[in-house]
């Protein structure tokens, strides 16, 4: 079986049930995992991801408010699968998004901020 390339970066503020939820479904799908710490946000989407050219900061950004999922190398077809077993497990992360070429030089902070405008507008 070839080995994943489907990474998913997660930030949740309080951890417990839902957490555990999101992790047990991305690791059932084979998926890899990388937290995020109040501290990571600050860094590059593509420097969290382990991509090349992109530097660590030693800038400083204030936290996430809410959980946000970030996904690397998911297709339509698995992003598909990943939203309905979130759903089947009565998960909600309000905040999501697909990393893409444009958002890689973003600041985990960056993605957020621009992720809950998104939210605002399309649900008021």
């Amino acid at each position: 079986m070839a080995k994943s390339r489907e990474t998913a970066l997660y930030y949740d503020p309080e951890g417990g049930e839902r957490a555990q939820q999101v992790k047990t479904v991305l690791v059932c799908m084979g998926a890899r995992i990388r937290n995020i710490a109040a501290a990571d946000f600050a860094q590059t989407v593509g420097f969290t991801l382990g991509r090349a050219g992109f530097a660590q900061s030693a800038d400083t950004a204030e936290a996430a408010e809410q959980p946000m999922l970030v996904l690397d190398g998911f297709t339509s077809k698995r992003l598909d699968v990943l939203l309905r077993e979130l759903r089947q497990h009565g998960v909600s992360v309000p905040y999501k998004a697909i990393v893409t070429e444009h958002n890689l030089p973003w600041t985990l902070r960056a993605l957020y901020d621009e992720l809950v405008r998104e939210h605002e507008a399309m649900h008021g």
